[in-house]
C-alpha cells in the first residue's frame, strides 16, 4: 500500500511542461480595450452617425420655404408666326415669383424640436458608450477568467494524464490493482473533458470580446493582461439625476412638446404671395408692346384636412415620451439597488472562498498527500480531495471575476461600489 501511495504522490507531483504562447498574441488591458472600443465599436459608430444626422436636422429645420419662379406663355395662336427673340413672338409672356410665408412660428418650433433632438441624440451617444462599456467589462472579465481557468484545467489534465499513464504501467507490473488503474483513467478522462470545455469557453470569450471591438484584432490573437481591474478601471457616468439615459428621455419629452406645438401651428394658415410680370409684343391689335404687373395672395382653405389627426398623434407621442422618462428614472433606482446587492454578495462570496474555502481545500490536499503516503486514506478519497481543490481554485477565479464585474457595473450605473 505504501509503495502504491508513493507512486501516486510522485506521479501527481511531476513537473509540468511549460505553456507556450503564440508570439502574435495581443494582450489588452481593460483601459486599452476601452480606447479601442471608442474607435471601433459598431454600435458607437452608429450612434455617432445618428448624431451627425441630428446636427443636419438643425439646418433642415432652419430652412425657409423656397420661392418659386414660373415662366410661361399665353394667348398662343398657332396660325401666327413671329420672328426674333422670345419677347418678340406673338404670345403673352408671363414671369411670376411666388413665396410662401409661414405663420404660427412654425420655423421656430421646428428649430426647437431639432435642437431637443440633437441634445437627446448626444445623450443617446453617451448612454450607448456607457452600455458598450458594460458589455466590455463583462467580455473582458469573461476572457480574463476563462484564460486563468484554461491554464488551471490544462495543468490538471496534464497531472491526471501523467498519473493515469503511470498507473497503467504499475498495473501491468502487478503493483496496482486493476480497479485503481481504471479509477485513474476515468479521472484523467474527466479532467481532460474539463480542459476541452475550458478551451471552448476561452475561444467563445475571445470571439465575444473581438466582436465588441469591431474585430480590429482577430479572436485567436486576442488576450487580456494579468491584472484584475478595480471599480475605477472604466470612466463612470454622472450622477443618477444626470445620467445620459435620463437626459435623453428628458430631451425627448422636450422634442415631443415642440412637435406637438408644431402640429397645432399647422392650423395657422400660411400665406403665399405672388408677383407677376406680363409682356405682350406688338401685333395687329397693339401698335407697341404692352407690359403689365400683377399681385396675388393665396390662403389655404381647411375643407379636407384640419390637421386633427396630426395633433392627436403629437399628443400621443408626448404622453409616450413622458412615460418613458418616468420609467427611465424609476429604472435607475431599481438597477442600482440590484447592483448594490450583487456587489455585496459577490464581495462576501469571494471573501469566504479566499479566506476559508480555498485555504481549507489546500490544507485538505496537503493532508491527503501525507495520509495516502502512510496508508491512511483510500485512493477514492484522495482523488475526491484533489478534485475538490481543483474545483475550489476555479471557483476562486470566478468569484474574483464576479466581484470585479459587480463593482464596475455598479459604478457604470452611476453609483459608488461599497
Amino acid at each position: 500500500m505504501r509503495l502504491r501511495s508513493r507512486f501516486v504522490l510522485a506521479a501527481l507531483t511531476l513537473p509540468l511542461p511549460c505553456l507556450v504562447q503564440a508570439a502574435d498574441i495581443q494582450s489588452l488591458s481593460l483601459a486599452d480595450a476601452d480606447r479601442l472600443l471608442l474607435e471601433a465599436s459598431p454600435v458607437i459608430l452608429q450612434a455617432r452617425a445618428a448624431l451627425a444626422g441630428a446636427r443636419a436636422g438643425i439646418d433642415i429645420a432652419a430652412a425657409r420655404p423656397n420661392p418659386q419662379l414660373t415662366l410661361g406663355a399665353t394667348s398662343i395662336d398657332p396660325g401666327q408666326r413671329g420672328s426674333g427673340g422670345y419677347w418678340k413672338r406673338p404670345t403673352d409672356n408671363v414671369l411670376r415669383v411666388d413665396q410662401v410665408f409661414e405663420r404660427g412660428d412654425k420655423r421656430a418650433l421646428r428649430l426647437r424640436a431639432a435642437e431637443s433632438n440633437l441634445s437627446a441624440t448626444q445623450a443617446d451617444l453617451e448612454n450607448t458608450i456607457r452600455l458598450a462599456r458594460i458589455d466590455l467589462a463583462n467580455a473582458w472579465l469573461d476572457l480574463r477568467a476563462a484564460r486563468e481557468i484554461r491554464r488551471i484545467a490544462d495543468e490538471n489534465a496534464a497531472l491526471a494524464r501523467r498519473a493515469a499513464d503511470a498507473a497503467e504501467l504499475r498495473g501491468k507490473a502487478g503493483d496496482l490493482a486493476g480497479v485503481d488503474v481504471a479509477r485513474f483513467a476515468a479521472d484523467a478522462a474527466r479532467v481532460a473533458n474539463d480542459a476541452v470545455q475550458a478551451e471552448l469557453d476561452l475561444s467563445r470569450a475571445r470571439v465575444a470580446l473581438a466582436l465588441l471591438l469591431g474585430n480590429r484584432i482577430a479572436p485567436d490573437r486576442l488576450d487580456t493582461t494579468d491584472d484584475w481591474p478595480g471599480a475605477d478601471a472604466l470612466p463612470s457616468p454622472a450622477a443618477a439625476s444626470e445620467r445620459a439615459d435620463v437626459t435623453a428621455a428628458r430631451q425627448r419629452v422636450e422634442q415631443a412638446n415642440a412637435l406637438r406645438d408644431a402640429a397645432r401651428a399647422q392650423r395657422s394658415r400660411d400665406v403665399s404671395v405672388g408677383v407677376q410680370y406680363e409682356h405682350s409684343p406688338a401685333n395687329a391689335n397693339n401698335a407697341v408692346p404692352e407690359n403689365a404687373y400683377g399681385l396675388s395672395v393665396s390662403i389655404p382653405l381647411f375643407l379636407g384636412n384640419d390637421y386633427r389627426g396630426d395633433i392627436a398623434k403629437s399628443e400621443a407621442d408626448y404622453t409616450a415620451a413622458e412615460q418613458q422618462l418616468i420609467a427611465t428614472q424609476a429604472g435607475i433606482g431599481s438597477e442600482q439597488a440590484r447592483l448594490r446587492a450583487e456587489q455585496a454578495a459577490s464581495a462576501a462570496r469571494f471573501a469566504r472562498i479566499r479566506d476559508i474555502v480555498l485555504p481549507a481545500a489546500e490544507r485538505a490536499s496537503r493532508g491527503a498527500d501525507i495520509a495516502i503516503q502512510k496508508g491512511g486514506m483510500s485512493l477514492t478519497d484522495y482523488l475526491d480531495t484533489q478534485r475538490t481543490l481543483r474545483t475550489t481554485r476555479i471557483e476562486a477565479i470566478q468569484a474574483r471575476a464576479d466581484l470585479a464585474r459587480a463593482a464596475m457595473l455598479l459604478r457604470l450605473a452611476g453609483d459608488t461600489p461599497q
